[in-house]
């Protein structure tokens, strides 16, 4: 993969290792194996999945990655559950999102 430095622990340095022109498949690599959250965060939202999005605003371990994919989230029963059992920003970020969702 030409972009290595996804791998940095440095969420500034990681984030740039994460690029749009990257394939599906490396994408895929650093949403699953960045240690950075920042990183994985933008790699879930360059692959545009909505099944990914949801699995991991519901299950990555960092609040981070929670809270900016809930921002993301059209699944209202996904949102429901980040408004029962979370962090405060997470449930915050999905609160906000059910309201706009609600308004359309």
């Amino acid at each position: 993969m030409p972009y290595a430095n996804w791998r940095s622990m440095d969420a500034a340095a990681a984030m740039r290792g994460v690029q749009p022109d990257m394939s599906k498949e490396e994408l895929i690599v650093v949403a699953y194996h960045a240690r950075s959250g920042a990183a994985r965060r933008i790699a879930v939202v360059y692959l545009d999945d909505p099944k990914m999005t949801r699995s991991f605003a519901l299950e990555d371990p960092d609040p981070l990655v929670r809270r900016g994919l809930a921002r993301r989230l059209t699944d209202t029963g996904a949102l429901q559950q980040l408004l029962e059992d979370d962090d405060d920003s997470v449930r915050k970020a999905a609160a906000d999102t059910l309201a706009k969702l609600q308004e359309k």
